[in-house]
């Protein structure tokens, strides 16, 4: 990560405002006494992207260099350079253009943008190491053929209590056919399988996290579409109906482990996806005020 980051930084010496020091990293220092102006082809080649890049931030209202040159060229000045440093981190973290913009448009001191920046790429690295850790499980998996463990499959699903959450189930389930139905067709998984369900409950949760962020309501047509993904999702391992995606869904707010995980995702969450499996349940001709698991 710290490889990748570091072409996108200016170096000492380099026309940009900004110093590089070897021993200790890349600083962000701003040099309050410049008042250079670079173009738009400057800032392009020193932050590596295009300058439709820059154009489109600007359409955006990410930037908005004030100054221009003869020919009406834009120019941009210390300040604005250090703008486009910032949004060339946070879109390295994989943070979204309109939540850059509501960050940097709130006020914040560097200090408190450097911290936030921080914060953002350690986060980063550990959802890295994450994926790297879960790649050598299915690199070794696939030149043993080795059938995985409990812990192996909770490392690739990014579940830290994956076995604790099984064995539990299994104390609870272990007699129903639907548990028995769910052993059956897992019992064959391997690492890539287990990868690819879990890739497609995340891609679901981020288009839901999208849904809640842009406003929707749990009763919303677009809500209704993503809770039927993620019964079908769910129907992977046994066949799921709406009546049983509605019981499965009330431990997501009374169970803490479940409503942390959605929760520390996007405030809110759990509650959202909760409610929004119960309007589904109840147009599906579901009785949420006495449930039957059928």
């Amino acid at each position: 990560m710290t490889l990748a980051l570091s072409s996108m930084w200016p170096r000492h010496g380099n026309s940009l405002p900004f110093d590089h020091d070897a021993a200790s990293g890349f600083r962000i220092g701003l040099m309050s006494n410049d008042s250079t102006l670079y173009t738009v082809g400057d800032v392009a080649r020193r932050f590596a992207v295009t300058v439709r890049t820059l154009r489109h931030w600007e359409a955006l209202g990410l930037l908005s260099p004030a100054q221009r040159s003869w020919s009406n060229y834009r120019l941009y000045s210390a300040e604005d350079c250090a703008r486009v440093q910032r949004i060339v981190i946070y879109r390295a973290t994989g943070m979204k253009l309109i939540d850059i913009k509501s960050l940097l448009d709130s006020g914040d001191t560097a200090v408190e943008h450097l911290k936030r920046q921080r914060e953002r790429l350690v986060a980063h690295r550990r959802e890295t190491d994450a994926m790297i850790e879960a790649l050598d499980i299915l690199l070794e998996d696939a030149m043993n053929d080795k059938a995985l463990t409990v812990e192996e499959i909770g490392k690739i699903m990014g579940e830290a209590d994956f076995a604790a959450h099984q064995s539990e189930a299994e104390e609870r389930y272990g007699d129903t056919a639907d548990w028995r139905e769910s052993r059956e067709r897992t019992a064959s998984w391997q690492s890539a399988d287990w990868r690819q369900n879990a890739e497609r409950f995340h891609d679901i949760e981020r288009r839901m996290i999208d849904a809640i962020r842009d406003g929707a309501a749990p009763d919303s047509e677009r809500a209704a579409g993503l809770v039927e993904e993620h019964r079908e999702a769910l129907s992977e391992f046994f066949p799921v109906t709406p009546a049983k995606h509605y019981l499965i869904s009330r431990a997501y707010i009374t169970d803490e482990r479940f409503r942390s995980h959605y929760d520390a995702q996007q405030e809110g969450f759990a509650q959202w996806l909760a409610d929004a499996i119960a309007h589904v349940a109840r147009a599906s001709g579901v009785d949420t005020d006495n449930p039957v698991w059928e």
